[in-house]
Order: structure tokens, then C-alpha cells, then sequence
């Protein structure tokens, strides 16, 4: 048996995902309305408590809360009775920079905490299609399960709080690309270029990106989130111009650089 904590979004759509390729799911919300759509959705269980779980059933615990204190009160219970058998805690949460790095803390011998953020949203969740970064007590039985069930490409990082700092540096450069879809449509308006017609080159020429098809559906306020806890980490964000053509020029050569040495 599986459980999936936090029925929001994503989660749901991990739920459904893995009960749609066989296995049985008990969501855990404390949302009434979370825990009745699930059930009406899928015909399984949901409970509004950690402890109404019967753990010595589980076999893995997605955790796909909002907050790291929210994923701090999880790992903390899972730390306790529910590890006692042995468990699997695939910890999908965005978490703050530093949380991230320690969670070898929470770890117990029967408890495995992989750290694990994944991209591609409810969508890719759905499909089967995330790519998702992992590090931490992950076995090779991790990666076959999710490859089965959830993952289209997995990443492996070699310490705790790396896959966290890459989902933060990935989204926000999701935040950029957005920020200058944006600017450039309202660019083309005021040039008087037909603005439906610019965004469907947009779709598939060289400006184009994932957040060009993404961002209309965007929850604006996770990307926000993420935007601050990397601005947060970093005491900033850089501002991004092109008023200097050597420095556009000088900054691609780094990137490629950069890359060469991968």
C-alpha cells in the first residue's frame, strides 16, 4: 500500500497516477474537501491524520505538502512508530535550502528519506512523464518504481539539499522565461504585431520555451514561492538586461563553458 500526504495539486495528480497503474492509495489531508474529492475520484481511502494510517501495511509515503514546517511535522511522525517495519519516504515537498541539507537527521534504520522535487506538474504527473531529482537513501528498487509509475527521466544528486537548490534554479529560470514572454507580448501589442499570431511563433521558433505553452496555466503563486526561497538563499536575484552586447556575448561563452566541462 502506498500514501500520498498533501491531496493539493500535484499530489492528487500523484495519487491518481499511482492508482491508476495498480497499487491502492490512502490520501492523508486535512482538508475535508481534498479528502471527499480524492475519494470520489478514485473510490480509495483518505484520512485527515498521519496516525489513522494502518503504516504496518505501507510500503512508500509520497510527501507532497506546501511548506517545509508542514513537511518537518511529517518526517518527524515518520520517525517514529511508522519506521519501525521499514519504509520507503519519497519527499517530493519543495523545501527551504537548509531544511533540505539536514534531513539525514530524520533518518532511522527503518526509515528512508529520498529527497526528491520533480518538475513537469499535474500533467506530467498524470502521464507518468515527471523528471524527478533525487538524493539521499534511494535504492536501485526506488528508481524502477518510479519508472513504472511516475518518472520519465530521473536525476541523481550526490547529496542532500542539491536536488532542492536545482528545483529552486530550474523554476526560477522558468520565472525569467515568463517574466520576458510576458514583456515581449506586451511589447507586441504596443507595436501592433497581432498578438495571437506572435505567440503561436512563439509555440515553436527560438524564443519559445516550455513556459510559452506552461505559464498561461501557471499557479502563479508557487512559482512565486520558489522565486523567494532562492532569492532568500542567495541574498538576491540577478537582474537580467540586454542592454550590453558584450556581456550578452561574454555570458553565453561562460554557459558553454560551463557545460564543456560537465
Amino acid at each position: 500500500m502506498l500514501v500520498v500526504v498533501g491531496l493539493g495539486n500535484i499530489g492528487i495528480a500523484i495519487a491518481t497516477r499511482l492508482a491508476a497503474v495498480g497499487h491502492d492509495v490512502v490520501g492523508v489531508d486535512l482538508a475535508a474537501d481534498r479528502r471527499a474529492l480524492w475519494t470520489q475520484q478514485s473510490g480509495q481511502p483518505a484520512v485527515a491524520e498521519l496516525s489513522a494510517v494502518e503504516w504496518s501495511e505501507v510500503d512508500r509515503v509520497f510527501v507532497v505538502v506546501r511548506m517545509t514546517d508542514q513537511a518537518e511535522q511529517v518526517l518527524t511522525w515518520l520517525a517514529g512508530p511508522a519506521a519501525e517495519r521499514g519504509l520507503a519516504c519519497h519527499l517530493v515537498t519543495t523545501l527551504e535550502t537548509g531544511f533540505a541539507a539536514g534531513l539525514a537527521r530524520y533518518l532511522r534504520p527503518g526509515l528512508r528519506i529520498v529527497e526528491q522535487p520533480v518538475s513537469g506538474g499535474a500533467a506530467g504527473a498524470l502521464a507518468g512523464a515527471l523528471t524527478v531529482l533525487t538524493a539521499g537513501t534511494d535504492a536501485d528498487s526506488d528508481a524502477d518504481f518510479l519508472r513504472a509509475t511516475l518518472a520519465a527521466r530521473i536525476v541523481s544528486f550526490d547529496a542532500y539539499g542539491e536536488p532542492t537548490k536545482a528545483k529552486l534554479l530550474n523554476n526560477v529560470t522558468g520565472a525569467y522565461n515568463a517574466r520576458a514572454l510576458a514583456q515581449m507580448l506586451t511589447i507586441a501589442k504596443a507595436q501592433g504585431v497581432d498578438v495571437g499570431k506572435f505567440y503561436e511563433v512563439l509555440l515553436t521558433a527560438s524564443g519559445g520555451s516550455w513556459m510559452a505553452t506552461g505559464f498561461l496555466d501557471l499557479l502563479d503563486e508557487t512559482l512565486a514561492k520558489d522565486v523567494h526561497l532562492l532569492r532568500d538563499e542567495l541574498g538576491g536575484l540577478p537582474a537580467v538586461t540586454l542592454d550590453d552586447d558584450a556581456e550578452l556575448i561574454a555570458s553565453l561563452g561562460r554557459a558553454r563553458a560551463l557545460l564543456a566541462d560537465r
